[in-house]
């Protein structure tokens, strides 16, 4: 039966449904096998309860707060601050886009809107500035996937929504990957455009440089009030979420004069996303009780531990598994099909919830620029007219292979991602 479950998903997926219709159909079908009609009683309270979590209301809230900061243009002006910066560096512009996606995926959340406001404001300008075309598109691309690793992170959320880790300590815990990983994307970025002979732009003078600061003032005071709020203990991931939103809402209309019909598309958006992710959490809950049902996590077990696997092992085959699924499926949807699954198998292992997150997460990044569904792919291809898909993907493999150096480190030193998380209140 386990086998028709994960066949029937494989084949609806195949006919074009959505992700979130082929789990519940899949997973509801599976019920109506093993229960029969009694099954069709319990499927309300399944789909009540999969989105009745305190935690879940987070998701709304940050992709709202980063809508706002993007049409009221605040992120615009982060950027011009780190262009005025930081742009006497080799490769000035490309060096600011790497800063900048650092930067901003501290205050959205998805690595698709990192990717998307990116691409928006430093592509035209990499590309005007005579950039390799491929390379000011792959450091885009590969530069929006640090939004699901340094906080606030929405694959954290659900993450900790389905496994009750503390949401708080899973945002802390990428903070120190999420850095490393930006670090050795500015070195390449670097070391690449001084061999290509970019030794930077013109010093910008003191003058306009606190000019550009005054107006990105608001805009960077926004990641130490969220993280720092979490991190001393002032507020829960969630509280934090409405801070966010808050504060970016005062500053769009209070600095910034965004007008009460500019806030129409930026809700609209707001709902067509938390709608989606919410379609494919629900989803995910029927395919995850049809599983349980089917005892599918102790079946699991009981072969790794006749096979005597160690929990590295296990975590390299998961790794691999989540490499390959990363080919067909977005984030969202490998995170709730597999996390149900593999989390007991974690915790029968005694491998740290925490830090296997952030190695999940590592490689749910790869996922996103893996074609044929690496939906930033899609996202930078929209913003350059002529582009292929394959053209961007090529432009991101030395960061690919920087990302798994990365995933690499985070494995061989936990402490990486579960140091920090010790010290938070």
């Amino acid at each position: 039966m386990t086998a028709g479950l994960v066949g029937g998903f494989v084949v609806l997926l195949g006919l074009g449904l959505p992700v979130a219709f082929a789990l519940g159909i899949s997973g509801f079908t599976a019920m109506l096998w093993i229960q029969g009609w009694s099954a069709l009683p319990a499927l309300p309270s399944i789909i009540y309860e999969s989105l009745n979590s305190f935690t879940l209301i987070a998701i709304p809230l940050f992709i709202l707060m980063g809508n706002i900061l993007v049409g009221a243009r605040i992120s615009n002006d982060v950027y011009q601050v780190i262009r005025d910066w930081c742009g006497t560096w080799p490769g000035g512009i490309a060096v600011s886009t790497v800063f900048f996606s650092a930067g901003f995926s501290a205050i959205s959340g998805s690595s698709v809107a990192t990717a998307s406001t990116i691409g928006s404001v430093a592509l035209p300008e990499l590309l005007r500035s005579r950039y390799e075309r491929r390379f000011s598109m792959g450091i885009v691309a590969a530069g929006g996937t640090i939004g699901i690793l340094i906080p606030p992170s929405l694959f954290m959320i659900l993450y900790g929504s389905l496994t009750d880790v503390s949401v708080g300590k899973l945002f802390i815990a990428g903070i120190v990957p999420g850095l490393l990983m930006s670090a050795l994307f500015l070195a390449y970025v670097v070391i690449h455009s001084w061999l290509k002979g970019n030794r930077g732009e013109q010093q910008v003078p003191w003058g306009e440089r606190l000019t550009s600061l005054r107006k990105g003032f608001w805009g960077l005071c926004l990641p130490p009030i969220i993280l720092g709020g979490i991190y001393a203990g002032i507020f829960t991931p969630t509280e934090a979420a409405a801070v966010g939103v808050a504060f970016s809402a005062f500053v769009a209309f209070a600095v910034k004069k965004l007008a009460l019909a500019d806030l129409r598309p930026v809700l609209l958006q707001t709902i067509k996303t938390t709608v989606m992710v919410f379609f494919i959490i629900t989803g995910a809950k029927i395919f995850g009780h049809s599983v349980t049902m089917l005892q599918v996590p102790q079946q699991i077990i009981t072969a790794l531990g006749n096979m005597g696997m160690s929990p590295l092992m296990f975590i390299v085959l998961i790794g691999v598994l989540f490499l390959f699924m990363g080919d067909f499926l977005e984030v969202v949807s490998i995170t709730l099909i597999t996390l149900p699954v593999i989390y007991p198998i974690l915790v029968s292992m005694g491998i740290d919830p925490i830090w296997f997150a952030v190695i999940m997460c590592i490689c749910m990044e790869f996922a996103l620029i893996t074609p044929p569904v690496g939906l930033n792919l899609f996202v930078i291809q929209g913003l350059v007219p002529g582009s292929t898909t394959g053209e961007i993907f090529r432009g991101t493999l030395p960061f690919m292979g920087l990302m798994l150096l990365t995933l690499i480190l985070v494995v061989a030193f936990p402490s990486l991602s579960t140091w920090l998380p010790q010290f938070m209140w």
